[in-house]
């Protein structure tokens, strides 16, 4: 199956009169973005070397934050038509204020603050005050928003998150051919394509690999921020281990909430989207309810184990692993947890703390 270059998508779809937003991490309203002809490209882990953006950076900000510094010091981002950063973590906002503040891009920026827990009322009004400030700078740059377009958008979204369950309820089935790391290549295409083009790779590579006899493997659960680096990946396929399932931040925590409404206004549709959502470390979630809910995953999928795999320094995750790992303790859950860099691969050490896990669990 080929897979689109994002780079050379990217360029094509602005030939084609689309604006091209760059977007840190992670809860956005994208179908906003695809409403006004825009395409959202996610930023999480570029392939690259970090060089200058050290210099602008504390020594303690995680490596999602620093490779995306290092893309746009590199100009890499300079066929951009602007940037989205969401309030996901102080680094993030940390960044968007260095950005915009002191790098002064040739392009618009824009922030979209949405709510911590808890989940009251005013929370609510809050965040679609949000979705109705975000909308209106938009506006500005992009020309109106037909709010017919956002319903289509709007179901577009609907469509694909039902094409992205099927493929991790097959998976979770044993019923998915294919490595690890194809399941989130195909998976992470949802960070640029639009929805016509990823709802057609979703339908084809369900068609192409789904299989009647499930494989019996032993499972685990992954959680985290990203499935990176995918060394760990293609390690659990040659221990002989599935990936059942995910907590990962970049896509199960987005991609597995219910439907939208498409009975109500599109603006509230959204707003029920983000408070629908799983738990989220950068949400503010509780323990317990991140707790469940990677119980749940882990009961579904007769999962052996849980492997966290956390970016360094990634500040909301790891003040959630020693509570999780306790939870999971007293449930009888075998845990594992990696500190690892992105696009760094992983140690030796890790290595043998990961073959010495799967021994464990099988």
């Amino acid at each position: 199956m080929k897979i689109a270059n994002r780079k050379e998508y990217l360029l094509t779809q602005k030939e084609s009169g689309k604006a091209i937003f760059g977007v840190f991490p992670a809860q956005y309203p994208k179908e906003i973005l695809w409403a006004l002809n825009a395409v959202p490209a996610e930023i999480w882990d570029p392939p690259m070397e970090v060089s200058s953006g050290n210099a602008h950076l504390q020594s303690y900000i995680c490596s999602v934050v620093r490779m995306g510094m290092e893309l746009v010091l590199q100009g890499k981002c300079d066929f951009l038509d602007g940037f989205l950063f969401p309030h996901t973590c102080d680094s993030i906002q940390n960044l968007a204020s260095v950005i915009n503040d002191y790098m002064g891009p040739d392009m618009p920026c824009y922030f979209f603050y949405h709510p911590k827990a808890p989940y009251s009322r005013g929370a609510r009004t809050y965040y679609l005050a949000q979705l109705k400030e975000l909308t209106e700078r938009l506006e500005g740059q992009l020309g109106h928003l037909d709010q017919n377009r956002l319903k289509q958008a709007i179901e577009s979204s609907n469509r694909i998150s039902r094409l992205v369950r099927q493929l991790y309820d097959n998976r979770a089935q044993g019923k998915l051919k294919g490595s690890s790391r194809e399941f989130y290549e195909v998976v992470r295409r949802g960070e640029f394509l639009l929805p016509s083009d990823y709802i057609s790779l979703l339908e084809q590579h369900i068609q192409e690999n789904s299989i009647n006899e499930p494989q019996d493997q032993t499972s685990v659960i992954l959680s985290g921020v990203l499935p990176n680096p995918p060394q760990l990946l293609d390690k659990l396929d040659e221990l002989g281990v599935r990936v059942a399932h995910d907590d990962f931040l970049v896509a199960s925590r987005r991609l597995l909430s219910p439907e939208m409404d498409t009975s109500v206004d599109p603006i509230e549709a959204l707003a029920q989207q983000y408070f629908n959502m799983p738990p989220c470390s950068t949400k503010g979630s509780g323990i317990g309810q991140r707790a469940k809910f990677i119980l749940n995953l882990v009961d579904k999928t007769g999962a052996r184990g849980v492997i966290f795999n956390i970016v360094k320094f990634c500040e909301p995750e790891w003040f959630d692993v020693p509570n999780l790992q306790a939870e999971l303790r007293e449930q009888g859950i075998p845990s594992l947890v990696l500190d690892t860099e992105i696009n760094q691969g992983l140690s030796g050490q890790m290595l043998t703390r990961i073959e010495a896990f799967v021994e464990m669990i099988k």
